[in-house]
């Protein structure tokens, strides 16, 4: 079962970045463009680096990383993490998570970011029995009650402007207060793109991917400017576990 069960996240992960292996530009891509991609990483009294881990990249084809599960520690658990990125392009994925001090599970969590322009997708995300959207506006937030260490804040499909004009896009980053004036953060499917400016050409459906997409249920409309602080929405959701 568990086979089975690991197969099936294997599938919708790799189906995050396969499709658009087709739309990778060739050697007319711009090169001033970066994409960066990470699974999961943690700061904090226990720290984990992001894994697996796609540095900036201005290739014309992705470079991918895979992990069949996080290395062993106290705080997340996940398996089939996956990762790429090339120019202008991110894509990140994270299926069969369990953040227990947040009482956070899900199926699968995914980033992806393209020319400058980037969208979350959350698959059965649940945050302590309530289920989280499937696409949460950006920069989305949930305060938690957890009980005995604090108050802590889910923010989904935080967007960050960055100064050279690039987007970082994390899908969830949760901030657990630890006592002592402590704090863990956890970021999961994180992905970095920086806007194509030349000489990308159009994939084979005519559309051209430097242009800002129309909006659909799954394509911010435009891209947006710097991230304002997260909004947050007051929730009494205690962890009992």
């Amino acid at each position: 079962m568990r086979l089975t069960h690991l197969t099936t996240y294997t599938a919708a992960a790799c189906a995050v970045v396969a499709p658009l292996v087709i739309w990778a530009p060739a050697s007319h891509a711009s090169t001033n463009a970066t994409g960066s991609a990470f699974g999961v990483s943690a700061t904090g009294p226990v720290a984990i680096p992001p894994t697996p881990f796609v540095p900036p990249t201005s290739s014309s084809r992705p470079v991918r990383k895979s992990l069949a599960e996080v290395p062993a520690n106290p705080l997340v658990r996940a398996s089939v993490l996956s990762a790429a990125a090339w120019a202008g392009h991110g894509r990140a994925s994270v299926a069969d998570l369990k953040l227990a001090r947040a009482g956070l599970t899900a199926d699968l969590i995914t980033a992806k970011c393209e020319n400058g322009n980037g969208v979350s997708h959350l698959t059965k995300v649940v945050l302590n029995g309530r289920t989280l959207a499937v696409r949460p506006r950006p920069n989305s937030a949930v305060v938690v009650q957890l009980d005995k260490i604090g108050t802590a804040t889910v923010t989904l499909n935080k967007q960050v402007r960055n100064p050279d004009g690039g987007l970082t896009v994390t899908a969830v980053e949760v901030s657990l207060p630890l006592g002592a004036g402590q704090t863990e953060t956890v970021s999961i499917a994180s992905v970095t793109c920086g806007r194509a400016t030349s000489g990308e050409p159009t994939p084979p459906d005519g559309r051209n991917p430097s242009a800002s997409p129309a909006p659909t249920a799954s394509t911010p409309g435009a891209a947006p400017g710097v991230a304002p602080a997260p909004t947050p929405v007051p929730g009494d959701l205690p962890v009992t576990g």
